[in-house]
């Protein structure tokens, strides 16, 4: 009998190592915690499925994230700056941070972004920090064109628990609403304490935490740092070269230009660089009857021509609507965003912003919401 139950318990053991969780072969990839043997073999192909599998991954959470219901997103970013990085990999995390930042809206009302970079005790810098100091100015536009690109490469060591540290203080200040995420992105060991601990406190404070293992990353306590389930929030890859191949497969998406946010004229001057419109002629790039304003989803800024008019909004280019339709609202779009009065027999001034002004053509009375001719034959 005795023989028969451990038997029985070899069998059970068995069987539990070969349960499937829906991975399969891509299981390789995924870390568990601890450093795996490269194989060289058939390497591109096998570097292509570890880019499919944790791209997916890492996309299916990003979604998550993006479709949070009341759309309030606190977002903090943790760059590696040290020496080991190089000043053209600091450049590519950088990269990495915009790429996923297209697939949010970033305002004051939306999600908020705040940036730090890491490397010695001495430089752990707060770059950008739109959580700790709201503002209506805070939006994606300078976001993506003014504020990432003057963040500077320093060089140091590999301090992770100031740059967890400093996500908390940041944090402190998140909205009580807002769901609330960190990106660790790493290419060495920490030095200078044990970071585990810190992120293990913001996970306790409903933080969703995700770390990226670039190169040489410390895959135990990356792995440590992550959110559950563990092993889809901890990436670790063998080159900045699969870092990019990762966030190109995961990020990669066309987005709709979502709301915008009047900003002053001068902003739009660098829209017509390069073109006949360029700014050394023009005091303004925008036309006469358009606005510039900032798209806080696509991070661009735009002129749009204002409403009863359509055209890309530059210069001698927004057109009154015509006769028979109307546009209340402003926006891009060709003669096609100028909506069409309710009935065939309506008319309306050029440059209608209200279907108010739709009314019916003479030798016709309203009916029912209808124009009807006042005689039939």
């Amino acid at each position: 009998m005795l023989y028969l139950r451990i038997f029985m318990f070899l069998a059970c053991v068995d069987s539990y190592k070969g349960i499937n969780y829906g991975y399969g072969d891509s299981e390789q990839f995924l870390n568990y915690g601890h450093k795996k043997l490269k194989d060289d073999r058939h390497e591109n192909s096998v570097l292509k499925s570890k880019v499919e599998v944790l791209g997916g991954i890492l996309k299916k959470h990003v979604e998550l994230l993006r479709s949070t219901p009341n759309q309030r997103i606190e977002l903090v970013f943790l760059v590696d700056s040290s020496a080991s990085v190089g000043s053209e990999n600091f450049f590519n995390e950088l990269k990495f941070v915009k790429k996923l930042l297209a697939d949010f809206t970033v305002s004051y009302d939306t999600t908020r972004v705040s940036v730090v970079t890491f490397s010695s005790k001495n430089r752990v810098v707060r770059h950008i920090d739109h959580i700790t100091n709201a503002s209506l100015n805070n939006h994606k536009c300078k976001l993506l064109e003014e504020e990432i690109p003057a963040i500077g490469y320093t060089g140091g060591g590999t301090y992770t628990l100031g740059a967890v540290l400093e996500a908390q203080k940041i944090l402190n200040f998140a909205r009580p609403d807002a769901k609330k995420a960190v990106f660790l992105i790493t290419d060495g060991y920490s030095n200078g304490g044990d970071p585990r601990f810190a992120a293990r406190r913001l996970r306790e404070e409903a933080v969703e935490m995700f770390t990226f293992g670039i190169r040489n990353g410390n895959v135990r306590e990356l792995f440590d740092m992550a959110s559950e389930p563990q092993h889809e929030h901890s990436y670790i890859v063998d080159s900045f070269e699969e870092f990019e191949a990762l966030a190109r497969r995961a990020l990669h998406e066309d987005l709709p230009s979502g709301g915008y946010l009047n900003q002053d004229r001068h902003l739009c001057l660098n829209i017509c660089t390069g073109t006949k419109f360029d700014k050394s002629v023009l005091s303004s790039c925008c036309d006469s009857n358009a606005h510039c304003a900032c798209g806080t989803h696509s991070g661009l800024y735009a002129c749009l021509c204002r409403p009863g008019y359509f055209g890309t909004g530059l210069f001698g280019d927004c057109h009154e609507c015509p006769s028979g339709t109307y546009k209340n609202v402003s926006g891009p779009g060709d003669m096609n965003s100028c909506t069409p009065c309710p009935s065939k027999n309506h008319i309306s001034p050029t440059g209608a912003t209200s279907v108010d002004q739709c009314t019916c053509k003479p030798g016709y009375f309203l009916e029912k919401n209808s124009c009807r001719g006042m005689f039939k034959l």
